[in-house]
């Protein structure tokens, strides 16, 4: 029991981000407690002030006030196929190089284009400016073309109707568990970093999801199977900006207020609070799997008498994954069931309407954990584009080019990750707030039922920022840092 207090300690007080990693780490003007009380108390004191001026707002939360710009028709078509054409030559550069490139990674440009370039940078994009992946997703294009020879060169034509219908029970918990396997290739079991194998992994998903569009239809598998198109729809609910297919307008709005107006779409469908989570897990994980609490971690496993899983690093960490989700999960869970007490819509109802919120943590967490990442490693993409078969090429003339990792430094990474953390559960209190007065259209009524997910995002503002500040940051003064490295000793 000793060490499950120990492990419980470790998991609130110390972690490492290891996408963070400086030659230099930051000294910290005053104690990190002082951050880690800082933060909780601005997320604590936001409830208080969103509480009172809610009176103020429109009943059911409606706070939606965004414009539209009309494009013109020509100029639309021209850019989506303008950008269907670039996505769909990325990923056959991407192929090639991992088949046919270079072996060693790092002057490979498939696996820097698909974990930094794409997941980290397209991530972190479309977070900021909305989800325009459709407009470049080269399985929707692959899938278009194939379609449009099939009604070309066959006899018969062919039925819009597709061979099955997607389970509704499934909801979204086939794509949750994409996207945890998906953060387990990266963080437990790295084998997608072998240019090799990247390329098959890209190949084996390409045959799953354009099989998962043929039997269930494209709409249909890209709003429920298709874990990337669901995570960038997630994310860009976020972004400042929107497109409309139909109307070819380009709508601007607040940051995150996709949410409110994109809401009522997840409301009814299962596993939306189950996969928000994972989104905000995976980022978790990836800090903690090389901290200080996964060793007491281990060690908890060797108390329990599954050494096999402490000793095997696979194994446990795919238990580790699947138990950090798990826990937020239920925690998430527990803060609905709470706020359930104050209406009569049910726990798993509030959970689909309430985890929408989460979506600024998740964008939150991009930017706090991988920032860095992307500016220091994001830019070998720029000699990597010029030789992307390693042939001796120099298509953009920057095939000399080296990055320079010294252009951001531990300092301002450490305060735009309190910064974007703070700012990210402030916002996620308003959305949450919002969805609630939707649900009771009372605001007294509202802040009772949200009190339960302010004490979750509190806990949650505190416990990111030490993943966050272990790697990159030290103080002299720190009663934390002391607990934690004589527990890990």
């Amino acid at each position: 029991m000793h060490n499950l207090y120990l492990l419980i300690s470790a998991v609130l007080f110390t972690g490492t981000a290891q996408a963070h990693s400086f030659d230099e780490r930051y000294d910290l003007p005053i104690p990190l407690e002082f951050f880690l009380v800082g933060g909780g108390l601005v997320i604590a004191l936001s409830f208080l002030l969103i509480s009172l001026a809610a009176k103020f707002w429109p009943t059911g939360g409606s706070l939606t006030t965004h414009r539209s710009f009309v494009i013109a028709p020509h100029f639309a078509s021209g850019a989506l196929v303008s950008f269907r054409a670039l996505g769909l030559i990325c990923f056959m550069a991407v192929l090639g190089a991992g088949f046919w490139g270079p072996g060693n990674p790092l002057l490979n440009l498939a696996p820097n284009f698909i974990w930094i370039t794409w997941w980290l940078g397209l991530s972190i994009t479309i977070s900021l400016l909305g989800n325009f992946w459709p407009l470049c997703n080269p399985w929707e294009t692959l899938f278009d073309i194939s379609n449009w020879l099939i009604k070309k060169f066959r006899a018969n034509p062919v039925t819009k109707k597709p061979p099955l219908l997607f389970p509704k029970a499934l909801g979204l918990y086939l794509a949750t568990c994409f996207l945890l396997a998906w953060s387990w290739m990266e963080v437990v079991y790295p084998i997608a970093f072998v240019p090799f194998r990247v390329a098959s992994i890209a190949l084996l998903w390409s045959a799953l999801n354009l099989m998962g569009m043929y039997l269930f239809g494209k709409s249909t598998w890209m709003s429920r199977g298709d874990v990337f198109s669901l995570y960038f729809s997630m994310l860009g609910q976020f972004g400042i900006f929107s497109y409309s297919t139909k109307g070819r307008s380009l709508n601007f709005r607040l940051p995150g207020e996709g949410v409110l107006i994109d809401g009522v779409i997840w409301r009814n469908v299962n596993g939306v609070a189950a996969f928000i989570v994972a989104m905000l897990a995976i980022v978790l994980f990836d800090g903690l799997h090389g901290s200080q609490a996964w060793g007491l971690f281990k060690q908890m496993l060797e108390w329990l008498g599954l050494i096999q899983l402490s000793a095997n690093d696979y194994l446990g960490g795919t238990v580790g994954l699947f138990l950090v989700w798990l826990f937020f999960a239920g925690l998430f869970y527990v803060s609905c069931f709470i706020s359930s007490r104050f209406t009569s819509v049910s726990t798993d109802s509030l959970a689909n309407n309430f985890s929408l919120s989460l979506i600024p943590i998740a964008v939150a967490y991009l930017l706090a954990h991988n920032f860095s990442s992307l500016m220091i490693q994001g830019q070998s993409i720029i000699f990597l584009a010029s030789d992307p078969f390693g042939l001796g090429w120099d298509l953009f003339g920057t095939a000399n080019f080296r990055p320079n990792i010294g252009i951001i430094d531990a300092a301002s990474t450490w305060y735009l990750a309190v910064t974007s953390i703070v700012l990210g559960h402030v916002i996620a209190l308003i959305l949450n707030h919002c969805l609630a007065m939707r649900v009771v259209h009372s605001a007294r009524n509202a802040a009772l039922m949200t009190i339960s997910q302010a004490v979750l995002m509190v806990m949650l503002t505190m416990l990111s920022l030490i993943i966050i500040a272990e790697p990159m940051t030290t103080s002299e003064f720190s009663i934390l840092q002391e607990i934690c490295f004589t527990a890990g000793a």
